[in-house]
């Protein structure tokens, strides 16, 4: 039994100290994968390292403010907090496995057998008392152990990497929802100002309908002018109400309790001048969805190695003392002392096939978390050339509206002014102040716009977490009662 025990043992401690299964290294990308520089940037955007708090670019305390109650309170980074805390946990459970494990057994056993089951002379009637401390440490002589720990390690780092990836998308949700309110704003400044204006105008037709200068039809054509600058309002003042209520709950506040608070009138040109966007290299380093995908992939590498260790036997070391006897005044004699301490091996080579098919299982997830992990990568350098796209576009479109709304006011004007003077008829002047309302609402649209792609510029360059990783405490820090009450629960 011995010689049996030496050769199966022997050649796994001369053989067994590494894991088995594939060593992870990070997947290298080619050239078509990663391009060395982004191609042609619109202007405006430079090479450089990004802004980390890229929101105070913009010179706007009031979206500072917003975006530090965001990151401290929005309840989808509290949600990923608190899954990256469960991956910790389960990291802690995964190392305790190279620990001993065990623990002590107390028991008490009264039994009673058949004539036929009791030895001659021994009473049927046994009373047993058991006091023993049990323990079993598994050697990991081929790394299932370690790379179950290597799983869990990377398992805890992916969802790390999608903690950063809320925290960046809540900044780039709040970002955009402040600026649609101040577009929405605008347009219903604009809209009051026409309104106004044409309430005047209708006053003035009125007036000139009863002196007989003017007819029935114009005072109609300056009444549905009227009504159609009017008509605009409800539907502006509901998208300003649900942006505001999308970004109470980004804040982890109640739309019912929520103040919006005092913006700075928006300047006519973007605060931001210049863009720094880095290369792509430094891109698929910021990215959180690229680590969060490399860190799955890592992952389910080391998993190809834990179910590869089910090939080879399981190799223990048990032991028990303790002490046992048939009444509890003979517990404590050395006559009562029990105990044993031996290997064990375990070896469930009958179910080869099985684990065969559980290793091709994990090659086979390995391969497709390498496929989510090169489509991760290619999907982040198409949004940022998307967004680069964007900022272009949205920047040319506004300095086209400008010019469009500069053009229209100065023909509103000239044709009041020859209305006033008696040339021209008035027809004329209502096609101008409605052409002069849309384009100054188009305006305000164009500027919005052109705020958001900026905005998303930096979530396609992955950026804003960076403040909480260098914050003294988390962003998504337990509220103190939340905490108190689960403390409480059973």
């Amino acid at each position: 039994m011995r010689n049996i025990y030496l050769s199966v043992v022997l050649p796994a401690l001369l053989a067994g100290c590494a894991a088995v299964g594939p060593d992870y290294s990070p997947p290298a990308l080619s050239s078509s994968q990663l391009p060395a520089r982004f191609s042609s940037p619109p202007a405006g955007l430079v090479s450089g390292a990004v802004e980390v708090a890229w929101w105070r670019s913009f010179d706007d305390p009031a979206l500072s403010t917003l975006m530090g109650r965001a990151l401290a309170a929005n309840h989808d980074v509290g949600i990923a907090a608190a899954r990256l805390e469960e991956a910790k946990a389960l990291l802690g459970e995964s190392r305790q496995d190279f620990l001993p494990r065990g623990g002590a057994a107390l028991g008490y056993e009264n039994r009673r057998q058949s004539e036929v089951q009791t030895p001659p002379g021994q009473p049927r009637q046994m009373s047993n008392y058991r006091g023993v401390v049990d323990a079993s440490w598994e050697i990991d002589l081929f790394g299932r152990v370690r790379r179950s720990v290597e799983a869990a390690q990377a398992q805890a780092g992916s969802r790390e990497a999608l903690l950063r990836g809320v925290q960046a998308g809540v900044a780039a949700a709040v970002a955009s929802t402040w600026f649609e309110l101040g577009g929405l704003a605008a347009e219903l400044a604009v809209a009051a100002d026409i309104r106004q204006s044409q309430r005047e105008s209708l006053g003035l037709v009125e007036r000139m309908v009863s002196a007989g200068t003017a007819s029935e039809f114009d005072r109609l054509r300056a009444e549905a002018l009227l009504r159609h600058v009017e008509v605009a309002v409800p539907e502006l003042e509901r998208r300003h109400a649900a942006s505001r209520n999308a970004l109470a709950i980004l804040l982890g506040e109640a739309a019912q309790t929520f103040t919006l608070p005092v913006a700075a009138p928006a300047g006519e040109a973007l605060a931001v001048r210049e863009i720094a966007v880095g290369d792509p290299a430094a891109l698929l380093a910021r990215r959180a969805d690229v680590a969060a995908a490399e860190r799955a992939l890592a992952a389910a590498s080391a998993r190809i190695g834990v179910e590869t260790a089910g090939l080879y036997p399981e190799i223990q070391v048990q032991g028990s003392i303790g002490f046992v006897a048939g009444d509890l005044d003979a517990m404590h004699g050395s006559g009562a002392l029990s105990g044993f301490f031996g290997p064990a091996i375990r070896w469930s080579f009958l179910d080869g096939g099985r684990v065969r098919a559980r290793i091709a299982a994990s090659e086979a997830r390995s391969q497709e978390a390498l496929h989510v992990y090169d489509q991760t990568v290619l999907r982040a350098l198409q949004e940022t050339d998307d967004a680069f796209n964007a900022y272009g576009a949205a920047s040319r479109t506004l300095a086209l509206r400008l010019q469009e709304a500069a053009a229209h006011r100065e023909a509103a004007r000239l044709a009041g002014l020859r209305f006033a003077q008696g040339e021209g008829v008035y027809l004329e002047v209502l096609d101008a102040e409605r052409a002069d309302f849309a384009s100054r609402r188009a305006l305000a649209v164009a500027r919005t716009q052109q705020r958001l792609a900026v905005v998303s510029i930096y979530k396609a360059l992955g950026g804003g977490w960076e403040v909480c990783a260098q914050a003294q405490q988390d962003c998504a820090r337990p509220r103190a009662g939340v905490a108190q009450q689960t403390a409480r629960r059973p």
